[in-house]
């Protein structure tokens, strides 16, 4: 079997089916600190501010030469994580320190939680609006690949990842059930609490020589889904011995806010 699970919270249900249709059910599912890089795809970057959405796909980013195209029959969207920014001396709406409209997206990823004289407006975000899957394309096959993830409006979910090679060869799908999701209640009080929920998901490949040249990402939710920075461990990036057998694939959901109409 080529993929085992990857995800970091404890109390999903990770299940796994390889190349060889072998199905693995487990909740000890790992984590990103197993793909090995340094140099993760910050949305903010690659994309620009929240004030306006992406038009539709295809769109290419880098990852140390690695161009990373995201395309979805969806319309994609930027966000960031918050509801609340600190201007300086009080807490107040993201809008009023950035100067300009900001999406925004009440989830269980990092935001501002303590004050500070730089505008801080959450995780980088990107998503899909509606039920439409989201593809990543490496330009080149990588490693190990993944990212936190968060449906937009469920407080309970299902969702799906699945990776391909260069021929279009599906090497392991990993589904995940009884995802906690939804609103992250913490951010809208002042000041704001953090849940720092998002379960992370990926494939981490056994083989020695990278493979994987496509993930597949969907959902339950129909309004959508949001990414967190994508972590791509690329051919050049050699993990210890001790854990290179440390496979995976895998992937969840959490809920949704809007600011502005992200729908």
């Amino acid at each position: 079997m080529f993929l085992a699970a990857a995800a970091q919270a404890s109390s999903l249900t990770c299940s796994t089916t390889g190349s060889d249709g072998t199905t693995v059910v487990s909740t000890a599912c790992v984590t990103q600190s197993q793909i090995f890089t340094s140099d993760p795809v910050n949305w903010l970057t690659a994309f620009g501010p929240a004030d306006q959405n992406p038009t539709p796909g295809p769109w290419q980013t880098s990852n140390n030469g690695v161009n990373i195209t995201l395309s979805s029959a969806g319309l994609l969207q930027r966000a960031q994580n918050t509801v609340f920014a600190w201007d300086g001396s009080e807490w107040t709406l993201p809008d009023f320190v950035s100067g300009d409209q900001v999406n925004t997206f009440q989830g269980q990823f990092g935001a501002p939680s303590a004050p500070s004289a730089t505008p801080n407006f959450g995780d980088a975000l990107v998503g899909v609006v509606g039920p439409s899957p989201l593809t990543i394309s490496f330009s080149a096959p990588v490693l190990s690949a993944g990212f936190m993830i968060s449906s937009k409006t469920l407080s309970n979910f299902t969702a799906t990842l699945q990776a391909y090679d260069s021929n279009n060869n599906l090497l392991g799908t990993y589904s995940i059930l009884n995802g906690v999701g939804g609103v992250c209640t913490g951010l809208g009080t002042v000041p704001p609490t953090p849940c720092n929920d998002a379960p992370f998901v990926g494939f981490l490949g056994q083989n020695p020589q990278a493979q994987i040249s496509t993930l597949v990402v969907s959902t339950n939710d129909t309004n959508g889904m949001f990414l967190d920075s994508l972590f791509v461990q690329d051919s050049q990036a050699v993990p210890e011995p001790s854990v290179i057998f440390l496979m995976g694939s895998g992937l969840c959901v959490i809920g949704l806010f809007r600011r502005r109409n992200i729908q």
